[in-house]
């Protein structure tokens, strides 16, 4: 089934980046930072000095120890950082090349359980992110679908060229989904070849039109709208290719190709790296001389200003420093106004009323904004309407707040 999609058009200056991956070397330094897991409090199995392995447990979630998150490469835990109330900011880890080498051996998918169990306790579950409250899932969830989000977005890589030598893994990575869920697994991509089988609960479903195309939000209200008590989760494609990889093999794969570009890079292109590499150690030969740049990990509307590669990140933009960041209120001393306009109502592809939902957000009105839909949504989703609005308020961190605040009313 193909879905042409008509609203959120995001104008974009950016060109499209060559569609060779391009080969730059590992980073000197990763890390898995707090910015990815909102409210994740983090209980530590090493500490500072420890000497750890790709793959090996750097921490457990606090609440739910099954979770743990793993090394992306191995080296040396330079640095633990903590945020408010102890949460992750961050877990910094000084690259050394791996010395030993990991035995090959298949994990078994036949189960429910041995499949969370593998996914839980290997790194992979961190890759999930839920509809509603964007957030990881907990270990005894059951999404009514999932969403394999594999429609490239404004100057980003084009999952065909990324998956060509990987389709196998890809296919036993959405195969793998499918146990766990009762519903089907939509797998979301660009006009094209199939980039996987498709079987009875693997559904390929197509998608063109507006940048909005490329967003697992406008994906969920086509095919499967979040509803009270329903929840689904979303996964980026070179994830189900680490979760193939990870059943064929027994290995966590952290390698990630990325789509660097903005109007510091020389030439926009691809670059092979891994989860949580440091920014600058991966760029370096892609920019301008005599440039200062400042770094955007995500979409170039909707990315953060970064010094490491976010965990669902496969773009990196090279800009200079932009003026002052937004305010998190428009009533709370931003100097303009929210008017309506023609450009705000055509910003979001869910079918959610814009500016009646800015202003449920720009107050903390949490009961105004979900009978708005905003369950539906997360910061990614919003980030239009920050660039769009005049108030000059960022309706992601408002958008985080409300979201915050229903998930500990639902608990």
């Amino acid at each position: 089934m193909h879905y042409t999609i008509r609203q959120g058009d995001w104008p974009s200056d950016l060109d499209a980046p060559v569609q060779a991956i391009g080969d730059v070397g590992l980073p000197d330094t990763v890390a898995v930072v707090g910015a990815d897991f909102p409210g994740l409090r983090p209980s530590f199995v090493v500490e500072q000095g420890d000497e750890v392995t790709a793959g090996q447990v750097l921490f457990t979630d606090r609440k739910h120890s099954q979770i743990a998150h793993v090394a992306p490469c191995s080296g040396t835990v330079a640095q633990i950082e903590y945020g408010p109330r102890r949460t992750l900011s961050a877990c910094v880890i000084k690259r050394t090349a791996q010395t030993t080498t990991q035995q090959s051996v298949p994990l078994d998918s036949s189960t429910e359980a041995s499949v969370r169990d593998a996914l839980q306790s290997r790194g992979m579950w961190p890759a999930f992110r839920t509809r509603p409250f964007g957030r990881t899932p907990a270990p005894d969830a059951r999404p009514t679908a999932i969403f394999v989000n594999a429609v490239p977005g404004v100057a980003a890589p084009d999952p065909h060229v990324v998956l060509q030598a990987r389709t196998e893994l890809f296919a036993k990575g959405a195969a793998v989904l499918t146990v766990l869920t009762d519903g089907l697994v939509h797998v979301c991509q660009a006009k094209g070849t199939p980039l996987c089988p498709i079987t009875e609960r693997v559904h390929i479903a197509t998608f063109s039109g507006t940048a909005a195309s490329a967003l697992a939000g406008t994906h969920i209200d086509r095919l499967h709208p979040v509803q009270s008590g329903r929840q689904v989760w979303t996964i980026g494609y070179q994830d189900v290719v680490a979760i193939g990889y990870l059943f064929a093999t027994g290995q966590y794969a952290a390698d990630r190709v990325v789509a660097i570009s903005g109007p510091l890079s020389n030439t926009p292109q691809l670059v092979q790296t891994i989860l949580g590499a440091r920014i600058a150690d991966i760029t370096a030969d892609t920019l301008a001389e005599g440039t200062n740049p400042v770094f955007r990990s995500g979409t170039p509307l909707g990315g953060r200003e970064a010094v490491f590669l976010g965990r669902f990140d496969v773009q990196i933009t090279a800009t200079t420093r932009s003026a002052a960041p937004r305010k998190a209120s428009w009533l709370s001393g931003a100097k303009g106004a929210l008017i309506p306009t023609a450009a705000l109502d055509r910003a979001l592809a869910p079918r959610v009323l814009p500016v009646p939902l800015m202003r449920a957000l720009s107050v903390g009105d949490s009961e105004a904004a979900r009978s708005l839909g905003c369950l539906a949504l997360i910061e990614e989703d919003v980030a239009i309407l920050s660039q769009l609005c005049t108030s000059g308020a960022d309706y992601g961190v408002l958008l985080r707040q409300v979201l915050d605040e229903l998930m500990e009313d639902a608990a």
